[in-house]
């Protein structure tokens, strides 16, 4: 087994799996295959924090883990960092689906855990944009006249 930055990808409801499953029809075949999906429901449970701290270890293959959460601060997010406090872990927030597609790009065998993190959150952050703005009527807006 070859050291790689392992990747989690963790949110409330069924939203990881079902990002992942998006991203894995828009990505390279087999590019997604070893990221886990970590369905967390409502939030933190008992069986949570069982099933985050198998899927953060099995991740781990030696270059540490990126765990993708939807929600900073949220229960299934704390437990990611608790569950994870014996690995090499980054936390990163808003997961996305532009994430997972620029980590579908990534060469996780020869890169750092930081650059793996520090990529897919820029991947996110060039994803969102206003591409058009119109005036609602509160004289707020910076819409386009006539």
């Amino acid at each position: 087994m070859n050291a790689r930055v392992g990747v989690a990808v963790v949110g409330h409801g069924k939203t990881a799996s079902a990002l992942l499953d998006a991203a894995r029809g828009i990505a390279p075949p087999g590019s997604l295959d070893d990221v886990v999906a970590i369905d967390a429901g409502v939030g933190e449970t008992a069986g949570l924090s069982a099933v985050m701290c198998a899927a953060i270890t099995a991740a781990d293959r030696g270059r540490g883990v990126v765990v993708l959460v939807d929600l900073l601060g949220a229960s299934p997010c704390q437990c990611a960092q608790r569950e994870g406090q014996d690995h090499a872990l980054a936390v990163v927030s808003g997961v996305s689906l532009a994430m997972l597609i620029k980590l579908s790009t990534l060469d996780r065998d020869a890169t750092s855990l930081s650059h793996v993190a520090d990529a897919c959150a820029d991947a996110a952050h060039r994803a969102v944009v206003v591409s058009e703005r119109r005036d609602d009527g509160d004289g707020e807006g910076a819409g386009r006249s006539g």
